[in-house]
């Protein structure tokens, strides 16, 4: 069994509304595999009462009405089970009443937008019930959702009939870099950020790799194996809902993962022309992210794994199917995970600075941290391209400025020149200087008055 790793805060928040007295509503939700049934399942495992699970699949509203039914006899009342059945969500939902009425019951509803869009009063009703049925019981009702618009908006968004009622508000995301190597605790610290690069701290994706093997047999069976978890099936169960044009998604992806980052490069890339919608679906799966630059908007893969499916392993469908997967990895992708881990170091950079803010360990203090691209005058027809992989801001005020080289190779003197001639365009009062370097710092770097991070200090 796959022990439980991370998610403490999560837990707790959880336990905390348990322990009060009276009705608790907690919305848990977040994109699928992320963890939000797993979090769920450990903290009911660990509570002294009656607790009913329900998973809504998507099937019609009477179905939905038994397969309820049945859970809440199944839990509450078993010798009844074959024996009653409920004519309406109303009368389970009045049996829920009775039952909590002086006791600690649980209600998960597993997938609730499967059961809205099966049901679509549902919403009005739990708020009816909430309002005057249960608000003087014990009951815990948990509404659990991967379609992370619909819980946003229609659950708890301010328009939506349920808004204010939650008591407990739980957005899952990936982990981050730090629990992600706690699934491979054997890894050397390098094979521990490459495993996190390539799941993008999906709890179910971590699940896939094994340390008991290397590095390299766990990305060749999972990846570049007919029989591995990613697969072009997994893949497009992961990128869209809508079934009636998967090609599209898949352009789009195949577009942003080839460089083509703009709104103009993107349509013309796949030929879609307006591309607005595809790219609002995947932004709200959270698999594309849209950023601005120096005014001027641009996309990147949100998600790690799919960055590196689409980038990496797609282009090699044939060999993979005819079962020569391995050898693409050998010869076309091995060496280069360092090249793909490049934006990935940058996010966890990002997570080690806001981790150790204000400490011996990252001396400044802000309260957002971006990358930088622009174009630059530097002189009468001098326009200079400047990037920066981090840039701290502390109320619009620019603390320090950094870069991140995921590479053997230890970050020199040459480097750092480079950082500050770029610090020396932009216009800001003397930033501190950061790099972030899995091969260390040569001894000119490590004189110079530069806060230096490892891999190895991340992860200390």
């Amino acid at each position: 069994m796959q022990t439980f790793i991370g998610r403490s805060q999560e837990l707790h928040a959880l336990q905390d509304k348990y322990d009060l007295a009276g009705f608790q509503m907690a919305v848990v939700y977040g994109r699928r595999r992320v963890g939000k049934t797993t979090l769920i399942n450990k903290f009911i495992d660990g509570c002294a009462c009656n607790a009913v699970s329900y998973v809504a699949l998507q099937r019609g509203e009477r179905e939905q009405l038994q397969s309820l039914g049945e859970s809440v006899l199944a839990s509450l009342a078993p010798q009844m089970l074959g024996t009653v059945s409920f004519d309406g969500f109303e009368s389970v939902f009045a049996y829920l009443a009775q039952a909590a009425q002086d006791k600690r019951v649980i209600l998960l509803i597993d997938e609730y937008p499967y059961l809205a869009a099966a049901c679509p009063s549902m919403n009005s009703l739990l708020q009816r019930f909430i309002d005057h049925e249960w608000k003087d019981t014990q009951l815990y009702l948990i509404l659990c959702g991967s379609l992370v618009s619909f819980m946003r908006d229609d659950v708890v968004g301010e328009s939506a009939p349920l808004h204010g009622r939650a008591t407990l508000e739980l957005k899952l995301h990936p982990m981050g870099y730090r629990e992600s190597g706690e699934f491979v605790p054997d890894y050397t610290n390098e094979q521990k950020a490459i495993v996190y690069g390539l799941t993008g701290g999906v709890p179910k994706y971590l699940e896939q790799f094994d340390d008991a093997k290397t590095l390299d047999d766990n990305v060749v069976e999972q990846f570049y194996s007919s029989a591995g978890y990613f697969t072009a099936e997994q893949i497009q169960s992961l990128v869209t809902a809508d079934r009636t044009n998967p090609a599209a998604f898949n352009s789009v992806l195949m577009a942003i993962a080839s460089g083509h980052t703009k709104f103009s490069e993107i349509a013309s890339y796949t030929g879609l022309g307006d591309v607005t919608y595809y790219l609002k679906t995947l932004a709200n799966l959270e698999l594309v992210e849209r950023r601005a630059s120096g005014g001027r908007p641009y996309y990147v893969l949100g998600d790690p794994m799919v960055s590196f499916w689409f980038g990496y392993v797609s282009p090699a469908a044939s060999l993979i199917n005819a079962g020569r997967g391995r050898l693409y990895y050998e010869q076309r992708v091995r060496d280069r995970l360092h090249e793909h881990m490049g934006p990935v170091f940058e996010s966890m950079a990002r997570q080690y600075c806001f981790a150790h803010m204000g400490t011996e360990r990252f001396p400044y203090f802000a309260t957002e941290i971006d990358e930088y691209q622009n174009s630059i005058k530097a002189g009468p027809g001098d326009i200079r391209q400047v990037e920066l992989d981090l840039v701290g801001k502390d109320g619009g005020k620019t603390v320090f400025v950094g870069e991140c080289k995921f590479r053997n190779q230890a970050v020199g003197a040459g480097e750092l020149t480079d950082l500050r001639d770029k610090v020396a365009l932009l216009p800001v009062r003397n930033p501190g200087l950061v790099f972030f370097s899995l091969g260390g710092f040569t001894p000119e770097v490590r004189a110079s008055d530069t806060t230096l991070v490892t891999l190895d200090d991340m992860y200390a």
